[in-house]
C-alpha cells in the first residue's frame, strides 16, 4: 500500500458538555496566596511558587496538607467507580445507596454534612492548585486528588439538585470535568527591571549619534568656508604688558589676526561652540584659519568611524538554475526593535483528525478502444518495424612544431695598432730618431708596433615556428537495430478478420485512514527560505569565480568632500591617482628690507634725510581669493643726530581700500605696535601695495602678507576631476568582472546542460520551517529555554549544562509530530520590501523549492504528538521543559522510545481507521488484444439527486 498524502481534518473547539469544576476556596491556604498575590507589593512568580511549594511540603513541621484532609481520599476513589457502574435508568436512590456502601452514612446528603467535608473539599482543591503553579507532581498524587475533587463536585451538584436528570452519561459527564484555576494564581515570570530588555522604540544608536554628530560639524564647516568677509573681524587685544605706552620709537609687538564676528559664531551649532572652547578657548579671539582647523579635523575624525570600511558588495551565488548578485548592505536592513519576551503569544489554534490516504493495486481492467485491424478474405498483411539506435564519437587532438636554424659564416681582415689600446685626446707631439713632428699632420708610428689581425664572426639564427594542433581521433559507434515483424495472414480466408485493441487501466483501492485526534499549532512565519539564501550568498565561492560586482558610484561631484573622498577612491581601486581637495587656506608674503636711507637733501629751509617710497605687488595664487592679510615690521632706527619731530613712522596701502599708518606714539587712527592684520574683499590676481616711510628714518625692514581663501571654482573643479577619475575606477572593475562573470556563466552552463535530472531535497524546506517554528516558541522565554550549544571538544565538558540543554532539545523534538507538518507558501510581496527584487527573480526547475526560495512567508501547520498536550500548555504558561521535571524516563508517560521516533519519521502505519474508501482508475501505455470481436459496451453512471451517497 503506498502512501500518496496526509492532512488533518480541523476541528473547532467544542466546549464540554458541563462546565468545569473552579478550584477557588476560602481556605487558610489560598487566602494567604491571594494576599500574597495582590500585595501590597503584588508578589512575583519566583515568591508565589515558593510559597506554594512550602505548602506542598510533607514535612510534619511544615503547614502542609499533610496535617489532614485526605484521610479519606481512598474511599472517594472507591465511589467513584460505583457511580460510574450504576446503569440506566439511575435514580437517587441508587447514588445514596453507592455512598452508603462506602461510607457508612445514610445519604449522600448527610456525607455533605458531615465535619470532615469541608477540609477535604479544600484539600482536593488546594493540591491541585499548588501543584500547578509548582509542577511538583512529585510532592503529591495529583491524578487521585483530582478524581477526589471531581467525585467532591458530584457530591455537590447531587444534593443541591443541579444533576437532574440523572442518567449514566449525565454521571459520567460530571465526574470528568476538568478543575478551573483561575488566572489569578498564574502570576507570569516578569524579568526584573535590571535585567528586562525593554524596545528601543524610537532612541538613536551609537551609530546613528556619530552620523548625525558628522552632519553637524560638515554644516559648520560649510558656513565658515561661505562667510562673507564682511563678517570678518581683525582681533587687536594685546596683552597687559604690551598696552602700556611704548617708548618713543619703540613699538612693542601685540596678536593680531583675522577672526569671526560674534554673530557668525553664535549661529554655529552648540555642539560646535563646546568643541571650539574645549581646544581654543574663547573663539571670538581665535584666527578664521584656526577655527575651520579644529571644525574640520573633528568632522574627519566623526567621518572615518562612521564609514564603513568594507564597502557594500555584490557577490554572485548560485541558487537552483540561476546566478545572482545581490547586495550585501545589512545597514540598509530596518533595525527591528527588541522584542518583548515576558508574554507569550503563540497558542494552539484546535483539535485536528489525523487523515493519511493511502491506495493499493487490485488489478487491471480494459479501458477504451486503441486501434482496429482489419483484414480481408484473402489478404495478407505485414507490418515491418525496425529500431535503430546509432552514437558517435569523434575527438581531435593534433600538435604540429616546426623549427628553421640559420647559420651565417663571416671573415674579416683588419689591421690593428698596439700601440693605441688607451686613445688619446688633442694634439700631442712624439719624437723619431731625434726628429720631431706634430700629430697636425697624422700620427707618426713604427711598423715594428702594427699587428695584423684576421677574425671569422659565426652567425647563428634560430628560428622556431610551433603549431600546436593535437590530433587523437577516437570513433566509437553502436548501432541497435530492432525489427518486429507484424502478420495477418488471411490469403486462405473465407471470411475477413477483424481484431479489437483496447487500452489498459490500473484499478487502484484509496482509502483514508484516521489516526486520532491531535492539537494544532497554526502559525504564519516570515521569509522561510532567508536563512538558506543567506547562506548560499555568504559561501566561499570556487577560487577562480570570486566575483564581486562593483556598485556604480551612487553619489554626484557634488557629493564628494574631504571626509568620504578617500573611501571612495580606496573601493573604486584609484586612491593613488586621486589628490585631496585644495587646502583651505594659503598664505602669499612679500618681504622687503629698506636697507640705510644715509643721503641727505636741503629742502623747506633744513637739512633732512631723503624718505623712501616704493611700491610692489602680491599675488593671489590661482584658485584663491585674498580674504585678509598682515602687516609686520621691526621698530626703525632714526638718526641720531636728529630728533624726529613727526610721530609718523610707515604708511602701507593695500589693494583697494587698505590704508595703515605706523605711529611711534598713540595717536588716532595710528598703529603704536609692531604688526597688524586687515580684511580684504576676496580679491584675486595682482594686488599692489604701496609704502613710505618719514623724515628721520635711517634704516627700516617690514614684510606683507596675504591670507587666501579656496575659491568655490576651485573646489568644483576638485570634485569633478576626482568624480571623473572614481567613475574610470568603477568602469574597469565593472570590465573586470563581466569578463569573469562571462567565463563562470559559461562553466555553469556547461554543468547544467548534463543535469537533466537534478532533484531537491525536501526535507530541507521541512527543516527551515521546523526551525522558524522552534524559534519562535522559544522566544516567548528565551532567557529561560535558549541554551547556547555546547562547545564539542570541550574537555572536560559540563555534564549540568548538557543535560539542560539536551532536555530543551528532546522536548521540542518529541513534543510535535514533524513527520506531519504541512505547510503552504505566501508570495514574495509579504516579505521585507528591501528583498523583493531578490525575491521575485529566483528562478528553479522544481517549481515546489521554487515557491520556497521566493515565498514572503509561509503558513504552517503542526500537530502535537499525543501525551504532550499538557507539557506545551504548561510550557507557554511558566516557560518550564518536561512539566518542570527532567526528561522523562523508559518508566513515564511522555517517554518516546528511538523505534517509535524512527517509526513515526518513517511514515510507519500506527493505531489507524479506515475512515472510507474508494476506487479509481489509472490510464496506461499499455494495449490488450479484446478476446471478442464485438465493440464493447460501458456503463453509463447514473446522476444522483443531492445529498446521495456516492461511490
Amino acid at each position: 500500500m503506498t502512501e500518496l498524502f496526509r492532512f488533518i481534518q480541523q476541528a473547532f473547539v467544542v466546549p464540554g458538555d458541563e462546565a468545569t469544576i473552579d478550584v477557588t476556596s476560602q481556605s487558610a491556604f489560598q487566602v494567604d496566596l491571594r494576599d500574597l498575590i495582590l500585595g501590597p507589593p503584588p508578589a512575583e512568580y519566583d515568591r508565589v511558587r515558593a510559597f506554594a511549594l512550602n505548602f506542598l511540603d510533607p514535612r510534619p513541621q511544615s503547614n502542609g496538607f499533610a496535617v489532614g484532609g485526605l484521610g479519606r481520599m481512598r474511599k472517594y476513589l472507591a465511589l467513584r467507580e460505583k457511580l460510574l457502574a450504576i446503569g440506566d435508568p439511575v435514580t437517587a436512590l441508587k447514588v445514596n445507596e453507592a455512598v452508603k456502601s462506602v461510607f457508612g452514612v445514610v445519604d449522600a446528603r448527610t456525607l455533605a454534612a458531615s465535619e470532615e467535608y469541608e477540609d477535604e473539599r479544600n484539600a482536593s482543591s488546594d493540591i491541585p492548585l499548588a501543584v500547578k503553579i509548582t509542577t511538583r507532581f512529585d510532592l503529591a498524587d495529583g491524578p487521585s486528588v483530582t478524581s477526589m475533587r471531581q467525585v467532591i463536585g458530584f457530591i455537590d451538584d447531587f444534593v443541591a439538585g443541579r444533576a437532574e436528570p440523572l442518567s449514566a452519561r449525565r454521571i459520567r459527564s460530571l465526574l470528568d470535568r476538568p478543575l478551573h484555576v483561575p488566572q489569578l494564581y498564574m502570576p507570569p515570570k516578569v524579568t526584573s527591571p535590571g535585567e528586562r530588555t525593554e524596545p528601543t522604540g524610537g532612541s538613536p544608536s551609537p551609530r546613528e549619534l556619530l552620523v548625525a554628530e558628522g552632519q553637524i560639524y560638515r554644516q559648520a564647516y560649510d558656513t565658515l568656508m561661505a562667510t562673507r568677509p564682511s563678517r570678518f573681524t581683525v582681533s587687536a587685544s594685546a596683552a597687559p604688558e604690551a598696552r602700556q605706552t611704548p617708548a618713543p620709537g619703540r613699538a612693542e609687538a601685540a596678536p593680531s589676526a583675522i577672526g569671526l564676528a560674534p554673530e557668525v559664531l553664535a549661529d554655529l551649532d552648540p555642539v560646535v561652540q563646546e568643541r571650539l572652547r574645549e581646544q581654543l578657548g574663547d573663539p571670538g579671539a581665535a584666527s578664521l584659519t584656526d577655527i575651520v582647523d579644529v571644525v574640520k579635523r573633528r568632522w574627519l575624525e566623526v567621518a572615518r568611524e562612521t564609514e564603513s570600511r568594507e564597502p557594500a558588495r555584490l557577490r554572485t551565488f548560485r541558487l537552483g538554475m540561476n546566478i545572482f548578485a545581490v547586495q550585501d548592505n545589512p545597514a540598509a536592513e530596518d533595525e527591528q526593535p527588541v522584542p518583548d519576551f515576558s508574554h507569550a503569544i503563540t497558542r494552539p489554534v484546535g483539535i485536528g483528525d489525523l487523515q493519511v490516504v493511502r491506495q493499493e493495486l487490485i488489478g487491471y481492467v480494459p479501458a477504451e478502444i486503441s486501434h482496429i485491424e482489419n483484414v480481408l478474405p484473402g489478404e495478407l498483411m505485414s507490418r515491418t518495424t525496425t529500431r535503430e539506435e546509432t552514437t558517435e564519437l569523434t575527438i581531435t587532438d593534433e600538435t604540429e612544431t616546426t623549427q628553421t636554424d640559420e647559420r651565417d659564416t663571416q671573415s674579416t681582415e683588419r689591421n690593428e695598432l698596439s700601440s693605441e689600446a688607451q686613445k688619446e685626446a688633442g694634439e700631442q707631439s712624439s719624437a723619431t730618431s731625434d726628429q720631431t713632428s706634430t700629430s697636425s699632420y697624422g700620427r707618426l708610428v713604427e711598423n715594428s708596433k702594427t699587428n695584423y689581425a684576421r677574425s671569422v664572426t659565426d652567425r647563428a639564427v634560430n628560428k622556431l615556428t610551433r603549431t600546436v594542433r593535437q590530433q587523437r581521433v577516437q570513433r566509437e559507434k553502436k548501432v541497435y537495430t530492432e525489427k518486429a515483424l507484424h502478420q495477418f495472414d488471411n490469403s486462405n480466408g473465407l471470411r475477413q478478420i477483424r481484431g479489437i485493441y483496447q487500452w489498459v487501466d490500473k484499478k487502484y483501492k484509496t482509502k483514508v485512514f484516521n489516526y486520532g485526534k491531535r492539537l494544532l499549532y497554526d502559525v504564519v512565519l516570515p521569509e522561510p527560505a532567508s536563512f538558506l539564501i543567506e547562506s548560499l550568498k555568504s559561501a566561499a565561492q570556487p577560487e577562480n569565480y570570486q566575483l564581486t560586482r562593483p556598485l556604480e558610484p551612487p553619489l554626484l561631484p557634488t557629493d564628494l568632500d574631504a571626509g568620504n573622498y578617500a573611501f571612495w577612491a580606496a573601493k573604486y581601486g584609484v586612491s593613488g591617482a586621486v589628490t585631496p581637495p585644495p587646502e583651505e587656506f594659503k598664505t602669499v608674503v612679500a618681504h622687503t628690507d629698506l636697507g640705510k636711507v644715509t643721503e641727505k637733501k636741503d629742502a623747506y629751509g633744513e637739512e633732512r634725510y631723503y624718505q623712501y617710497f616704493g611700491h610692489f605687488t602680491l599675488q593671489v595664487p590661482a584658485d584663491y581669493a585674498a580674504v585678509g592679510g598682515y602687516v609686520q615690521r621691526v621698530n626703525i632706527q632714526v638718526a641720531k643726530d636728529h630728533e624726529p619731530t613727526e610721530n609718523r613712522e610707515l604708511e602701507f596701502f593695500v589693494g583697494e581700500e587698505t590704508f595703515l599708518r605706523f605711529t611711534y606714539t598713540p595717536e588716532p587712527g595710528g598703529i603704536e605696535f609692531l604688526n597688524k592684520s586687515f580684511v580684504l574683499k576676496e580679491q584675486t590676481g595682482d594686488i599692489p601695495v604701496t609704502v613710505r616711510t618719514f623724515p628721520y628714518a635711517m634704516q627700516a625692514a617690514f614684510a606683507v602678507g596675504l591670507v587666501c581663501r579656496r575659491t568655490d571654482h576651485a573646489y568644483a573643479q576638485w570634485q569633478l576631476k576626482t568624480h571623473a577619475q572614481i567613475v574610470a575606477g568603477y568602469e574597469r572593475l565593472r570590465t573586470e568582472f563581466l569578463d569573469q562573470l562571462t567565463r563562470y556563466q559559461q562553466a555553469v552552463r556547461v554543468q547544467l546542460a548534463s543535469a537533466h535530472n537534478f532533484a531537491h531535497d525536501s526535507t530541507m524546506e521541512r527543516q527551515e520551517l521546523k526551525k522558524a517554528f522552534i524559534h519562535l516558541l522559544m522566544s516567548e522565554h528565551f532567557g529561560q529555554v535558549y541554551y547556547p550549544t555546547p562547545v564539542p571538544g570541550q574537555f572536560p565538558p559540563d555534564p549540568r549544562y548538557i543535560k539542560q540543554w539536551g532536555a530543551v532539545v528532546a522536548f521540542f523534538e518529541r513534543a510535535f509530530e514533524w513527520e506531519h507538518l504541512m505547510f503552504v507558501y505566501y508570495p514574495y510581496f509579504w516579505g521585507r520590501k528591501a528583498k523583493w527584487g531578490e525575491l521575485v527573480s529566483i528562478q528553479d526547475l522544481d517549481p515546489n523549492f521554487e515557491a520556497f526560495l521566493k515565498a514572503g512567508a509561509a503558513r504552517v501547520v503542526i500537530p502535537v504528538r499525543p501525551g504532550f498536550e499538557a507539557a506545551l500548555a504548561h510550557f507557554h504558561e511558566t516557560g518550564d521543559v518536561w512539566m518542570g521535571e527532567e526528561i522523562p524516563d523508559m518508566f513515564s508517560d511522555n517517554y518516546v522510545t528511538i523505534i517509535a521516533e524512527i517509526k513515526a519519521r518513517n511514515a510507519e502505519p500506527d493505531e489507524e481507521v479506515c475512515v472510507a474508501e474508494w476506487e479509481v482508475r489509472l490510464p496506461t501505455t499499455l494495449v490488450m488484444l479484446k478476446e471478442e470481436a464485438e465493440l464493447p459496451e460501458f456503463r453509463v453512471t447514473p446522476c444522483l439527486p443531492a445529498g446521495a451517497d456516492h461511490e
